[in-house]
């Protein structure tokens, strides 16, 4: 029982010190007035640090995220363009807080986001065709989802245990039915 404990404190303090995570490597708004370009005339390099990847031909697949905080998926990796984000490539990162989604992905693989206790909101850019089962499930603090394209085919458990309010473009298709079982309102 004492060894449980002790593994116990141990865990919750390693995640309290390392939950901050590199915030420099995300934020590039302070060094760049917030468009993308550095103001020494640099071109931004993404911060892959924490990203594995997988580069088919001229398309790139996201296997493994293990970011903290705010995780932002570039666009691009070696000249080749983020189309998905694979099966588990978050799961059970309960470090990441938020995730920026490039329009360039049009697949979000089965249980991608799974148990992501720390995920409150996501936007799901309009080229996302395909949301995997059980995509966002167990994401016990997820409260908003933001759909800006057509409503993609439902999977088994997208949302389970997600206390999650769909919300989506009005004049996007698809949208006219329910949704997972979670409540939907437009985007206004």
């Amino acid at each position: 029982m004492f060894l449980m404990r002790a593994l116990l404190i141990t865990s919750m303090c390693s995640v309290l010190i390392l939950g901050c995570g590199n915030k420099d490597a995300v934020n590039t708004s302070a060094v760049d007035g917030g468009d993308g370009v550095q103001n020494s005339g640099d071109e931004v390099k993404p911060d892959l640090t924490d990203l594995e990847y997988e580069v088919q031909a001229d398309l790139v697949i996201i296997s493994k995220g293990k970011g903290a905080g705010q995780v932002i998926i570039p666009e691009e990796i070696e000249g080749a363009k983020v189309s998905e984000i694979g099966n588990n490539a978050f799961f059970r990162n309960i470090q990441m807080t938020s995730v920026t989604i490039p329009e360039t992905v049009t697949a979000i693989g089965n249980n991608a986001f799974g148990g992501c206790i720390g995920l409150t909101e996501v936007t799901i850019p309009a080229n996302v065709t395909s949301v995997g089962s059980s995509a966002f499930s167990g994401c016990l603090n997820l409260k908003e989802v933001k759909f800006l394209g057509n409503a993609p085919p439902e999977t088994k458990y997208m949302f389970k245990d997600a206390p999650v309010t769909i919300y989506y473009d009005p004049s996007m298709t698809g949208w006219n039915k329910p949704f997972a079982g979670k409540v939907r309102k437009p985007i206004n």
